[in-house]
């Protein structure tokens, strides 16, 4: 029982049927979880990528020894040297199937026009890591590597539905909002082992996760966007007990 996530497992539905007195029957969750897994997957982008921590530099140090060995960047009409620790990062779900799990957790009316769906997203994405670091100009330690970085989410959204009986037939509008958004890195995992050994390796796992855990709550307003977007799509596109269908059954019948 799944459905929805950009990122989201599906389970136990509150029955529309039970608004409306007519007998309660089991929904078709698996239908429903198919169909939003693959318009999240649609709309999810092939990769993230994270530069902003990449390509810092220093005006350019006078009689720096070994200049041979060292990078020079102009920089408008300044000559600068590349400086301190840069890091790079490009993300992607492989196999979503398996990696991206949504959850729905509550679908209940809240009002005569207002419906409240929760799930919880549990995700796995790769992340390809370059780290370098810099010292005027020199390249002292460059590493490259592969981390399984799992993060979650609480996603909130309550949905308003309403007849426009401004057009004929009377057309249903569906605005979801999202109430209550929040992403959570979990673990961040290293596929080829530790980058170093000793405390040097300890702390540079810990600057990892912190990069990548402010990544993922930067990334939370684009993510609210895109579930907005997804739930309005698999609503209209959706069948049985949460589609527009059921929730025109749901709403107060025009006077």
């Amino acid at each position: 029982m799944r459905c929805i996530g950009i990122l989201l497992t599906l389970v136990a539905l509150f029955p529309l049927s039970a608004l409306t007195g007519e007998k309660e029957t089991k929904p078709d969750y698996k239908e429903f979880s198919r169909l939003v897994h693959s318009i999240v997957l649609a709309k999810m982008p092939k990769e993230i990528v994270d530069a902003s921590g990449w390509g810092g530099t220093i005006p350019a140090p006078p009689n720096l020894p070994f200049p041979q060995l060292r990078k020079y960047i102009k920089v408008g009409d300044k000559v600068e040297v590349p400086h301190g620790t840069w890091r790079r990062f490009t993300g992607k779900i492989e196999s979503p199937d398996k990696n991206l799990i949504i959850n729905l957790t509550d679908f209940k009316p809240l009002n005569a026009k207002t419906h409240r769906i929760a799930f919880d997203v549990d995700a796995t994405m790769a992340w390809n890591i370059e780290l370098q670091q810099w010292q005027k100009g020199l390249l002292l330690l460059p590493i490259a590597t592969v981390a399984d970085a799992r993060f979650t989410a609480a996603i909130v959204c309550d949905v308003g539905v309403e007849l426009d009986l401004t057009t004929f037939p009377p057309a249903l509008k569906i605005e979801p909002k999202v109430a209550d958004l929040g992403l959570n890195l979990v673990d961040v995992k290293l596929r080829s082992g530790p980058l170093l050994t000793g405390e040097k390796g300890e702390q540079m796992a810990k600057d990892i996760k912190d990069v990548l855990r402010l990544a993922v709550k930067a990334s939370e307003p684009l993510v609210k966007a895109e579930v907005n977007r997804v739930i309005e799509e698999s609503l209209k596109q959706g069948k049985g007990t949460i589609g527009v269908g059921a929730m025109m059954k749901a709403l107060p019948k025009a006077k």
